[in-house]
């Protein structure tokens, strides 16, 4: 390095070497200050990366296989046959009248697409890290495009649910015409969920080994083969003298009882999972025929718009060192 005396003569000046860090200060990277919109409007000027790169993935995805796309549409069927042959007798789950094929179908569509965004979105980082570190356009762009492949295959499974309608005699409800907007609500549940986790497995690789034992194990947490009702509506909690008295009982006391408060599970379930209400709203249109649940959805809405907000935050301040240790 060169300096210019008084006299305006450069002077080299010697650097002892050590005193150079391997990495960034964390105070650097640890409170980069996070600029939510600015990103969003970066993010929105390079979408056609996003479409670029989901496109790459799709092809390459069946390019290899006998059958093609139409894994597509296997998958979840398989998953359906399994789903009836294990699960389909047993009498505590039920299926609210309609045919638990067709219930539970409807179920593993969307569980499928959230679980193959977050299974393949989590992962994207490590996956694309050769790209990570000679490009410049945003990094979210990676999960988001694994995301967009992952709703190209939902679609395409919608072909089977179609021709389980023709064979139990059934149409869809004209209540249908609600189903984007559940969707719309998943997609931000998803998002924000996929990109928390993403930024994180480049911190923690064990998280790779960990993140399919977690979808596994939210699949039967989620109201994918069971009915959204098996959680009550009503808890009552007690406290002071009534404590005692529920340890003594040996359960947890419910109904009216004086003192305490009284709390929904399902509103608490909802929005801490808005896959829940997105399922069993789902069911309540597409086969019930019935009108949505609208303080359910509202809760599950503000839930996945939390999870979104929170996942792009995390998924920002990580960004900057994300070709250093990739």
């Amino acid at each position: 390095m060169t300096t210019a005396d008084s006299a305006g003569v450069s002077a080299l000046v010697v650097t002892d070497l050590a005193s150079i860090p391997d990495e960034p200060p964390p105070d650097i990277i640890y409170r980069h200050k996070v600029r939510l919109i600015e990103s969003l409007r970066v993010l929105w000027a390079h979408r056609e990366i996003v479409y670029t790169l989901a496109e790459r993935d799709f092809r390459a995805q069946y390019k290899q296989a006998t059958l093609g796309i139409l894994w597509a549409i296997l998958s979840p069927v398989a998953t359906l046959v399994v789903f009836v042959v294990v699960f389909s007798r047993v009498k505590s789950f039920g299926s609210e009248g309609v045919p638990f094929a067709l219930y539970a179908f409807v179920g593993i569509l969307c569980w499928s697409f959230f679980a193959t965004s977050l299974g393949s979105g989590g992962n994207s980082l490590l996956t694309n890290k050769a790209l990570l570190a000679k490009t410049q356009f945003p990094r979210e762009c990676f999960p988001l495009e694994t995301m967009l492949v992952g709703g190209l295959n939902t679609v395409l499974s919608w072909v089977p649910l179609a021709i389980l309608f023709v064979i139990f005699g059934r149409a869809p409800a004209w209540t249908t015409v609600w189903i984007p907007l559940f969707m719309v609500i998943e997609v931000v549940f998803a998002a924000g969920i996929t990109l928390a986790i993403s930024s994180i497995i480049i911190q923690m690789r064990d998280l790779v080994q960990v993140l399919p034992l977690i979808i596994s194990l939210g699949l039967f947490a989620t109201p994918v083969i069971w009915p959204f009702s098996k959680i009550p509506t009503s808890l009552h909690l007690a406290f002071g003298q009534h404590v005692h008295r529920a340890v003594v009982d040996g359960h947890v006391v419910a109904g009216h009882w004086v003192g305490g408060i009284t709390v929904n599970p399902q509103m608490i379930y909802g929005f801490l999972n808005p896959l829940g209400p997105v399922i069993d709203n789902a069911r309540r249109t597409m086969l019930l025929g019935l009108s949505p649940d609208w303080k359910l959805v509202a809760t599950g809405a503000v839930g996945a718009l939390l999870y979104l907000i929170l996942g792009y935050r995390i998924f920002k301040r990580f960004e900057v060192n994300f070709a250093d240790i990739a």
